[in-house]
Formats: C-alpha cells, sequence, structure tokens
C-alpha cells in the first residue's frame, strides 16, 4: 500500500491516495456534480468520504465479503443519528448510525485517531445542518447500544484472522474480555 499522506481542506481530513478499488466504488456511487469534502482511510480497503450531498463507507476484498470485489453504503446526512469514534489499544473503530440501517463502521490505526474525529465532528455538523433545515426523512431512534464482550470478541477474531493481531496479541484481548464477563 502506499505511505498515506493527510491534509486538511476546509476543517475535513482528506487522507491519500484511497487505491484504484475505492476511488473506482466511489465514482460509480456519486451524482455528477457532487464534491468530495473529505476522506479518511483505514485498515485493508476501507474508507469514509464525505460529500456534499452524503456520507459514504466504501470497503473493497475481504472486509466485504468479496475477494476482489467491492462495496460502498452511503448514507444521507439527513438520515444520520450518530457519528461515534473508539479507540482501543491498538486500533480504533469509526461508526455511522443511520436512521434506517444498522450500524456501519470501520477499523483504523491509533495513529490516525485525531484525522478520524475530524471526519467525524465534521460529519456531525453536515448532519446539524441538515436536521436543522427540517429535511430530516425519519425520526431519531434511541442511541445504539454499546457493542457486547461476545461483539468484541467477534471483531477481534476479524482482526486476528486478517492479520492485524497476532495470536499472542489476539489472545490476551481475549482473556481480558472474558475476565470482563
Amino acid at each position: 500500500m502506499a505511505r498515506l499522506t493527510v491534509k486538511t481542506v476546509d476543517g475535513w481530513p482528506v487522507m491519500e491516495p484511497l487505491g484504484a478499488r475505492v476511488d473506482d466504488l466511489l465514482k460509480r456511487d456519486m451524482a455528477p456534480g457532487e464534491r468530495v469534502l473529505g476522506q479518511v482511510i483505514g485498515s485493508h480497503g476501507q474508507a469514509v468520504v464525505a460529500t456534499d450531498r452524503k456520507v459514504l463507507v466504501v470497503r473493497t476484498g475481504m472486509m466485504t465479503g468479496q475477494t476482489f470485489g467491492g462495496k460502498a453504503t452511503s448514507f444521507d446526512y439527513r438520515n444520520l443519528v450518530g457519528v461515534e469514534v473508539r479507540t482501543g489499544w491498538a486500533m480504533g473503530e469509526f461508526e455511522i448510525v443511520d436512521s434506517k440501517e444498522s450500524p456501519n463502521g470501520l477499523v483504523f490505526n491509533n495513529q490516525d485517531a485525531r484525522h478520524f474525529d475530524a471526519m467525524a465532528a465534521k460529519i456531525r455538523e453536515m448532519t446539524g445542518a441538515a436536521h436543522s433545515a427540517g429535511t430530516a426523512v425519519r425520526p431519531q431512534p434511541a442511541a445504539p447500544a454499546t457493542p457486547s464482550i461476545p461483539d468484541h470478541i467477534r471483531a477481534l477474531a476479524e482482526l486476528h484472522a486478517v492479520g492485524i493481531l497476532n495470536d499472542d496479541e489476539f489472545a490476551a484481548k481475549k482473556a481480558e474480555l472474558l475476565a470482563r464477563m
């Protein structure tokens, strides 16, 4: 993977390069005249891209269940009910919560947390503007529940399976979580 560069444009973080497959998926999901405002890149071919109209979570490769494919999920600002950034001991998770779908998120390296925090803040601004304009399409549901310990263990297993965590790191974190039950 090419070395990432990060710049800030109008307060939006812009991490580059996206990668060819992510870029292709993004272009297919954008309307003519739609502008990219910011983009952050997570682990293993994942990115969050904010445009002037929506937020896209773009995944490629094994993280989509398609080794050579990809998937772009778009979220209208009017339907967003939450944006969360959580960090752990080595990795973080960025999550978009839409009023009509379950949460969507991606994993990132903790060294990039500040860029994901900045992205979350800017998306919240766009969401607030869309809601205050009276254009919210659906009522806001209650905030999503905190993931359970088994959910955390499943997420760790996914990180282990793709090689982000080694055997010892996975075993140690799993034991820590199991001890909390």
